[in-house]
């Protein structure tokens, strides 16, 4: 199993059992959530009242099963806010430092990348409204990435997550 990293915070963001799809020419990934029931659910193995008690007697436990969203729940995202201009210059920063990184790293991807993230960042302009922000385990907002989910087709019961390829440091376990 393979487990994506934030390359500046460290945070867990995924794994590849949710297949990450690359976009915009490798740039960025984008990984489909699905909503899972969590906690206690109703657990009926067909035997009745036969261990003891009757059903007048059986008081049973709080029901507190919810559903959730298996990547936010899973990798501990908390929902943040964003308006177009606070965003804009969130990753122009954001870019700078990856840019940053990418020339220590991995400077022959570092043309790649500029022209790929200049086509995402317009794609996140145009579709702005449509998004929902998240950060990372750490709510680390300075030194992270910004994780980005929209409901790609109307029919989604659960968002896409859109991230930063190159932000990103995958680890095989």
């Amino acid at each position: 199993m393979k487990v994506f990293y934030d390359v500046f915070s460290n945070d867990e963001l995924f794994s590849d059992s949710y297949k990450p799809t690359p976009m915009f020419d490798g740039v960025g990934y984008e990984v489909q959530s699905k909503l899972v029931v969590k906690g206690v659910g109703d657990i009926d193995i067909g035997r009745g009242s036969q261990f003891g008690g009757t059903d007048e007697d059986d008081q049973g436990v709080e029901d507190k099963a919810e559903k959730v969203n298996d990547i936010v729940d899973g990798f501990k995202y908390t929902e943040t806010v964003f308006n177009k201009s606070d965003y804009t210059t969130y990753i122009r920063a954001y870019l700078k430092k990856l840019k940053t990184h990418l020339e220590e790293k991995n400077p022959d991807r570092v043309a790649g990348f500029m022209a790929g993230a200049k086509e995402m960042v317009g794609w996140i302009n145009k579709n702005f409204d449509e998004f929902q922000f998240y950060l990372g385990e750490s709510n680390e907002m300075e030194n992270a990435m910004i994780i980005l989910a929209y409901y790609k087709n109307p029919e989604d019961m659960a968002p896409h997550f859109v991230y930063f390829a190159d932000g990103l440091r995958a680890q095989t376990f």
